[in-house]
Order: structure tokens, then C-alpha cells, then sequence
């Protein structure tokens, strides 16, 4: 049976506010706002089962209540503690044993509570006092650990708000003072009835209202400020979590901390680099000549992988501008650096056949034919036609044209030596500069790949493709220039004697003889 009472009122007052407030975080997909909607529901239980307690007129009725309100009373502070931790962007707290120790808690309570006339650990007497609302109970052990647990979630949650407000960016401290002083609001209620005596709410306890006000101040601080859109994050959790090295240094470049990223880039030193020079550690990862850590590059190697870093000090100054030390902060450019190494191979490269391409073999046999005529030696170069080649694309098609450049390539690729330069000159035309070779060398060489090509089997669409190759050579004499024109030269009077040989340029017989 329900009777009203005048004290209800404001707790009626009080649970249309938090499912109110509950519906507003209805929709909202982020830990905090989730956390919140759930906290809401707990406390309108908690207030939705007082509210009939206090109208209840048996002592059974007002008994059950008092029970029942224990489904949002037993969550309500865990939730609160974890609400606490999603909005000041905790969250890596939350690890398995401290999820387990939160729902053991609850249920442990809900427990105690339902139980309790078998053991009586949480109420050890209760009556219906004379003009009282609520029921009058005398508190067992386990009532005294409920209370110091809330009081406990309360005190961290407000470590967290005020360790928030004093360390988050100014655009957030709003937020942050709101957040503050809704999770104080209900020690302070608490304070004002034990410490000063002055009862609110007289007959009633007044607890689940504080956690009221304390709601609308976090909603506040939420919807007003659009936190659940735009959460913002402590500083120690962006260097945490952040994917690059930061180590701080000591005036005299000794380690004194760095985040993960940088142990987890230092690998094995990392449990006793604190107090290490920096210049000793970096040298025992770093690809040889490259362990100069004023450089604004540095070259990791790990297992036969390397690994490319920017370098970026920072000083941090002291009181009067005294330097304390520096941040160091390690960026991976390891993926720009093999872009960049890609880029300059595709600039060297022929495309089709994948040999050098002709700028790249001008800007190398220049500096070899210069180091070359310094010291004296000998160098040759051949000029190389592919036969009838015209006549290969009209019959058998372009793609056949370019599968016959890329096997001759490859033919006389392997035909050469590894100090041998081999280039495609343009067209149907490659070049190759062989270093430290006589004129009959030279010529042995290029009647090599004649041979070599000329025995290469080649198919398109089944239909076969005879390839040759006309040579010219000629000794360098002078400039890089005239050996090629003397070595063209040479080529077109191989063409022009039946193909699929090889001609020496004149001019360098008679260098040849003279020299001997």
C-alpha cells in the first residue's frame, strides 16, 4: 500500500531530471557517453525505489524497497568511478583484474543485500519510526564498507576531475571545473551533514539527490561543451600512445625518460638506457656512419632491417631561461625514404627493360671515362642495333616488339661484367661502357653477345622470333662524345655488311696499333 508524502517530492523532482538526462545520452556511441546513460539509469532506480519506500505505510513494503533500490544503488558508484575514467581519458586503467574487482563488488552487494536476513551484515534491526518516511535501520559491518567504497569512488573520481582541470589544454578548462565539482558535490553533501549539521533535505536522505546535482553538472560539462563529439585527451596519453620516439635528455645528453615508442625502438637496451649517454646507446643500433645524433637523420638496424628516423631537439628551459635539458623526438621516414630511393631508381631506370636509362649512363661514364683517362687506362664502347626490328613490330605487333627489347637486355645484361655499364640508348639502340679492356677484349666481348642473343629462342603467340644484334666499337680516345660517334659509326658499317656482327671503328685499330 502507497501513501503520499510531501517527501517525495523532490526526489519525483529528481527522477524525471536523471531519465532525462539519460535520454539525452541515448545514441551517443562514445565509452563516456555510454557510461553516463548507464549511471543515470542506476541512480533513477536508486530514486524511483526510494520514492516508494517513502510512500510505502507497512514496514514489509518499505523493506522491499529499501531493497530493491539496491539494483541502482549497488552500480550507481562503480559506474560513477568508471565514468570518471572514460571522461579524463583513463580508459587504459579498465585491465581484466580491475573489471573483474568492479563487477565482483556489485554483485557481492546485491548479494549481502538480498541475504540479509541470514546474516544480517548489512542492516541488523529495522522498524517504522513514528512520522518517519524511510525505515528505520541500525547498520551492520558490511553497510560501513558500502559507504567507504562510495566514498572512495567519489574521492578518485574527483583526483581525476581535479588532476584534469590542471593539466588539460585552456580550451577544455571549463569542462574540467564542471566535471570537478559535480564529482564533489556529493562529498560535499555528505561533509556538510557530518561536519557542520546542516540536513537539507530533514527525515530523507539527501545522498541521491547530491548525485543529482552531480548529473547536471556532468551533463553540463558533456552537452554543453559537446565533450561526448570532441573528448579531449591528457597529454601523457597522446606521448604514450603516440607512434614516435620521445626521449628526454639532461644538459649532459644522459637519458632520463622516454615513452614506449622509444624503448620499443631501442629494443633491448631499453631496461638500462635511464642515466645512459644517448650518443652510446643510439651507436649500437644505428647503420655504421650514421651514429652522429646531431645529424637531423639516423639509420636504425635491427636484424638486417633498416629502419630511417628525422631527428627533432627541442630545449627545455628552466626558471630564468636556464636549460634543463632537451626533448628529442624521433619521426619513422622509413616509408619516405623508400619512396624517395624508389623514385631515384625509376629516374636511372628504363622503364621497359629495366637497364639503365640513357641520362643515368651519360652522368656514370662521364666520371668513369674521366678517372679513366687520369689513370691511364684503357676504355671501349659498344653501340648495339637490334636487326630488322621494324620489321618485328609490323609482323608480330608492338607487345612482341617490347618482350624482344627486354630478353635482349637481359641477354646481354648477364653477358657482361659487373663493373660493365649497360644502358638502352633510345629505341632499338643500347650502349656499354667496359672499363680496363683492350681493343680485341672489347671486340671479343660484343662478338659474345651476338652470339648471345642470336641463340635466344623467342616466341609470340606461338610463332617464333629471330633476333640479331649489329655491334660497333671504338677506344676512347678523347671525349666520351666522339667515342660514341666513332662507335655509331662502326655500328652502321656492321649494318650495312650483312648484320649479326660486330665492326671496330678504324680510328681505334690505329690507336690499338700505335699503343702496342
Amino acid at each position: 500500500m502507497l501513501h503520499y508524502t510531501p517527501d517525495i517530492l523532490p526526489f519525483t523532482i529528481s527522477l524525471s531530471l536523471t531519465l532525462c538526462l539519460g535520454l539525452v545520452a541515448v545514441g551517443r556511441q562514445t565509452p563516456a557517453a555510454r557510461t553516463f546513460f548507464w549511471l543515470m539509469v542506476s541512480l533513477s532506480i536508486w530514486t524511483g525505489c526510494y520514492i516508494f519506500e517513502l510512500s510505502s505505510v507497512t514496514e514489509e513494503g518499505k523493506y522491499f524497497w529499501l531493497v530493491a533500490k539496491y539494483f541502482g544503488a549497488a552500480p550507481a558508484p562503480v559506474l560513477w568511478f568508471l565514468f570518471s575514467l572514460y571522461a579524463t581519458s583513463r580508459e587504459s586503467w579498465l585491465k581484466r583484474p580491475v573489471w573483474l574487482a568492479l563487477g565482483g563488488w556489485m554483485l557481492l552487494t546485491l548479494v549481502i543485500v538480498w541475504t540479509n536476513p541470514l546474516h544480517h551484515l548489512m542492516w541488523t534491526s529495522m522498524h517504522v519510526g513514528a512520522g518517519q518516511p524511510e525505515l528505520q535501520v541500525s547498520h551492520g559491518p558490511f553497510f560501513w564498507a558500502y559507504a567507504a567504497a562510495i566514498y572512495i569512488f567519489i574521492l578518485a573520481s574527483v583526483a581525476l576531475f581535479f588532476n584534469f582541470y590542471r593539466t588539460t589544454q585552456p580550451l577544455f578548462r571549463r569542462q574540467g571545473l564542471l566535471l570537478t565539482l559535480g564529482g564533489f558535490a556529493p562529498l560535499a553533501g555528505r561533509m556538510s551533514e557530518d561536519l557542520l549539521r546542516l540536513d537539507l533535505l530533514p527525515r530523507v536522505d539527501e545522498v541521491v539527490f547530491f548525485f543529482l546535482i552531480s548529473g547536471i553538472l556532468f551533463a553540463l560539462a558533456l552537452f554543453r561543451y559537446n565533450t561526448f563529439h570532441f573528448v579531449p585527451i591528457a597529454h601523457h596519453v597522446v606521448i604514450h600512445n603516440i607512434r614516435a620516439g620521445i626521449v628526454v635528455l639532461d644538459p649532459r645528453e644522459h637519458i632520463i625518460d622516454l615513452n614506449p615508442f622509444a624503448r620499443e625502438l631501442f629494443g633491448a637496451a631499453s631496461g638500462d638506457m635511464i642515466g645512459v649517454q644517448l650518443q652510446d646507446v643510439i651507436s649500437s643500433i644505428v647503420q655504421k656512419g650514421t651514429a652522429q645524433v646531431s645529424l637531423d637523420e639516423v639509420t636504425f638496424v635491427r636484424d638486417g632491417i633498416q629502419s630511417h628516423f628525422s631527428l627533432h631537439r627541442s630545449p627545455i628551459s628552466g626558471h630564468k631561461g636556464r636549460l634543463n635539458g632537451h626533448a628529442l623526438v624521433l619521426f619513422d621516414i622509413t616509408a619516405r625514404r623508400e619512396a624517395e630511393r624508389q623514385l631515384e631508381v625509376l629516374a636511372q631506370t628504363d622503364e621497359l627493360t629495366g637497364v639503365t636509362n640513357r641520362r643515368q649512363f651519360f652522368q656514370l661514364a662521364e666520371t668513369q671515362a674521366g678517372q679513366a683517362r687520369q689513370a691511364g687506362r684503357s676504355v671501349a664502347l659498344l653501340m648495339l642495333d637490334i636487326d630488322r626490328f621494324k620489321g618485328i613490330n609490323d609482323i608480330h605487333g608492338h607487345p612482341a616488339g617490347d618482350y624482344v627489347l627486354r630478353e635482349t637486355a637481359r641477354a646481354c645484361s648477364s653477358n657482361l661484367r659487373p663493373s660493365d655499364l649497360f644502358a638502352r640508348y633510345g629505341g632499338e639502340e643500347f650502349v656499354a661502357f667496359l672499363p680496363d679492356v683492350t681493343l680485341s677484349e672489347a671486340a671479343s666481348a660484343a662478338q659474345g653477345l651476338c652470339s648471345a642473343v642470336a641463340s635466344l629462342r623467342l616466341e609470340h603467340d606461338g610463332r617464333p622470333i629471330s633476333v640479331t644484334l649489329s655491334i660497333g666499337v671504338a677506344l676512347l680516345q678523347d671525349t666520351l662524345e666522339r667515342c660514341l660517334a666513332s662507335a655509331d659509326a662502326a655500328l652502321y658499317a656492321s649494318k650495312a655488311t650483312g648484320r649479326n656482327r660486330v665492326t671496330v671503328s678504324p680510328g681505334s685499330m690505329h690507336l690499338a696499333a700505335s699503343v702496342s
